[in-house]
């Protein structure tokens, strides 16, 4: 395999990319693994810090306490995928379209998560095949140079990194706040 002189670049953007997926796979199945798993894969900490019991998720219970938690680890993981969108233009050109196709189709789930109301443990938050197919051109034209100078509509407020930070610090601070009542 070659690696480019960027390769110690691409580290940080390749792991958020990875750590993006895992959350949104988890955020998606969240119901599925606690009916046929037994199991709840939901940070321990956020839960706690949301008031969602690993009881509720078994129950199938969506409260504005799950829906909070699901918004909060809906941005975190938006916040990986802006960092891991840094690096697609220092990929090689024959390596940015697969990356950028998987991280639109991916990203496409959170937002079917958020189109379901939050609620993933009664319903699947699905992206089907043809949605991914017509993504296609987006995804391309995103790998291009151009895109940088010309985005496409609603890309202007994609991959900022620091909205995603400053959402997440609002929602702890916020929560933070109503704990200490």
């Amino acid at each position: 395999m070659f690696l480019s002189p960027f390769s110690t670049f691409l580290r940080e953007p390749a792991l958020s990319l990875g750590v993006a997926f895992q959350i949104t796979n988890i955020l998606r199945d969240v119901g599925e693994d606690a009916r046929k798993r037994g199991r709840v894969y939901l940070p321990q900490h956020d839960m706690e810090r949301f008031g969602v019991t690993e009881q509720q998720i078994f129950e199938q219970k969506v409260d504005e306490n799950y829906i909070n938690l699901m918004k909060f680890e809906i941005a975190r993981a938006r916040m990986y995928y802006a960092r891991a969108l840094r690096g697609v233009p220092m990929l090689s050109a024959e390596s940015r379209l697969p990356v950028q196709l998987s991280l639109d189709a991916y990203g496409k789930i959170l937002d079917k998560i958020e189109e379901n109301g939050y609620d993933s443990l009664t319903k699947r938050a699905y992206v089907g095949k043809w949605e991914k197919f017509a993504g296609i051109p987006a995804s391309w034209y995103r790998t291009l140079d151009i895109s940088k100078f010309l985005p496409l509509p609603g890309d202007d407020n994609l991959g900022k990194l620091e909205e995603y930070e400053k959402r997440l610090e609002e929602m702890l601070e916020k929560k933070w706040e109503e704990m200490s009542k």
